[in-house]
């Protein structure tokens, strides 16, 4: 595999819960083209998760200078970034939608990683070999001093 990533617009599947404690949702699902008006305020978010009052919100935004593809050679690529408000991610559940690239030069597009993240194997017929990704891994970093837009 030469890259592998989200395209725009890709639906993020997150188990999400508040940064003080509370109840942990599974599978939430974050579309970063759906803006949602927050109460009080003139801002949007991609997601937003009331408890009671308060609203806990997260937004995927773009990182000037951020990489959003894995390549061969990389330890670690961000392939999103997310702008959370009182809410944190715990966990990713791939989904299907992803872009990737063989050694080849083939783009395989909507690539289906919901039944298994840990295994994908296709045939590229520009270099007549199998491609072929294993032990996709993933962990959630704080982006301290980053230059952010909405994305």
């Amino acid at each position: 595999v030469a890259s592998f990533r989200a395209p725009e617009g890709h639906l993020w599947c997150l188990d999400v819960e508040p940064s003080a404690g509370g109840d942990r949702r599974e599978k939430v699902m974050l579309d970063p083209t759906e803006e949602l008006e927050l109460n009080g305020s003139r801002g949007t978010a991609n997601l937003v998760i009331r408890d009671g009052k308060r609203e806990h919100t997260m937004s995927v935004v773009d990182v000037k200078d951020m990489v959003k593809a894995l390549t061969p050679d990389a330890d670690w690529v961000p392939l999103v970034a997310f702008d959370c408000r009182g809410l944190e991610p715990t966990a990713w559940h791939p989904t299907q939608g992803y872009e990737i690239v063989s050694g080849g030069g083939t783009l395989f597009d909507d690539v289906d990683l919901s039944d298994d993240h840990s295994m994908w194997a296709e045939y590229c017929e520009k270099s007549n070999a199998p491609v072929q990704m294993t032990n996709l891994e993933w962990r959630f970093d704080i982006l301290k001093g980053a230059k952010v837009t909405k994305g």
